[in-house]
């Protein structure tokens, strides 16, 4: 059988098109920084950095590495900045990969900056069903 010539240039240009698009999709990675649930440009410090030194006005994120499957979970357990010189804004979990139940990603913690100083930020990793944390992390901050 044959097939005439003007479906099958449509035939071809269809699967082109579909496998373009298949192809062109496959190289996209869901991308999620740090600072992904903060105003952009807000400066972000992980648990390498122990100094934290901001500006009076803008808000900055502390972005610690969490695992939502694991039950583990971070939370703020307060230090002397803590309600003087910054005031927690947001707190929001940002997985690697949304579409994937119980994804790693990071635990955002976003400040707003009171009024100048220094002090600190405590954090603490709670195992699940748990008061008694894991380990800690200590954030020393500078607002000038």
């Amino acid at each position: 059988m044959r097939i005439p010539r003007m479906a099958a240039t449509g035939a071809v240009a269809l699967m082109l098109t579909a496998g373009g698009l298949v192809v062109s999709g496959c190289g996209d990675a869901q991308v999620n920084t740090a600072a992904s649930t903060a105003p952009n440009g807000t400066e972000t410090f992980t648990s390498g950095d122990t100094e934290v030194n901001v500006a009076l006005g803008p808000k900055f994120v502390i972005s610690l590495p969490e695992t939502a499957g694991t039950g583990y979970q971070w939370k703020p357990a307060g230090g002397t900045a803590a309600a003087t010189i910054v005031d927690l804004f947001d707190d929001a979990f940002v997985p690697d990969n949304p579409d994937l139940a119980g994804s790693s990603g990071v635990r955002n913690f976003t400040y707003d900056t009171a009024s100048a100083g220094s002090g600190t930020l405590t954090f603490e990793l709670l195992p699940p069903g748990s008061t008694k944390p894991d380990t800690t992390e200590t954030f020393n901050v500078t607002v000038e």
